[in-house]
């Protein structure tokens, strides 16, 4: 499925600035043809997206938050019947014009290379989950693009309540596939792989706020304002 037939849909927190998403959009317009912006949630003051979707952000916990904003694009007429979920601090690196499904491996896999955590321990409640259903239990959280289907995403939403790991229920769920890769989200300031080949990145907070190396290398890739700023 082509990028230039999908709406690309953001969550975004309201603030003055946020730099990791202005260079995100620089990202998309230079290498991936794609349908029109939608940003849900807050917007920064530089940034006009195509269409902006004010949310009040309800609910105790991030996956509230964010099973509500899913729902509300689902359930969006407007909104291209397959669309791409990015977060603000996602970058397409090379020139794309098809969003792959990728997925990290087995969540019990995944779970071990975590150790110990909240995070952990959710991965596996949704790996139990998984098997006693009787599905395939591939991990999809990595920090890349994801293409959903409106009417079966809705459908994952109404039929679970306070769903966790959306990408991985629902690419599990309608056995997507897809191929194993590694993350690309960069940790810290030395990261573990050749970010500067890949075709995409994800930035950490950390090293956004000390304006490391491997940020001010990515801000480099992108050096001209794109449609969707205002300065």
């Amino acid at each position: 499925m082509d990028t230039k037939d999908l709406d690309v849909v953001y969550f975004v927190k309201d603030g003055t600035r946020n730099e990791e998403f202005r260079y995100s959009l620089r990202s998309i317009c230079k290498n991936m043809p794609h349908g029109r912006v939608w940003v849900f949630g807050g917007c920064p003051l530089n940034i006009i997206p195509d269409v902006r979707v004010r949310v009040k952000q309800e609910g105790k916990t991030k996956w509230d938050k964010v099973h509500g904003m899913l729902k509300l694009a689902c359930e969006n007429k407007e909104l291209s019947d397959n669309f791409i979920l990015f977060n603000d601090d996602f970058f397409i690196m090379k020139p794309i014009n098809k969003i792959e499904t990728y997925y990290r491996g087995l969540l019990e896999d995944h779970v071990k290379v975590l150790g110990k955590g909240p995070y952990s321990r959710m991965l596996s409640g949704v790996d139990k989950e998984l098997k006693k259903r009787g599905l395939s239990t591939y991990s999809y959280e990595l920090h890349v693009p994801f293409v959903f289907n409106k009417k079966k995403l809705l459908k994952l939403l109404n039929k679970n309540p306070g769903l966790r790991c959306t990408r991985t229920m629902y690419g599990n769920t309608y056995r997507i596939g897809g191929e194993r890769r590694s993350d690309v989200k960069i940790f810290s300031a030395t990261p573990g792989f050749d970010y500067k080949n890949l075709d995409m990145l994800s930035t950490d907070d950390p090293i956004v706020s000390v304006n490391n190396d491997a940020w001010r290398w990515l801000k480099k890739q992108f050096p001209k304002g794109c449609e969707y700023e205002t300065l």
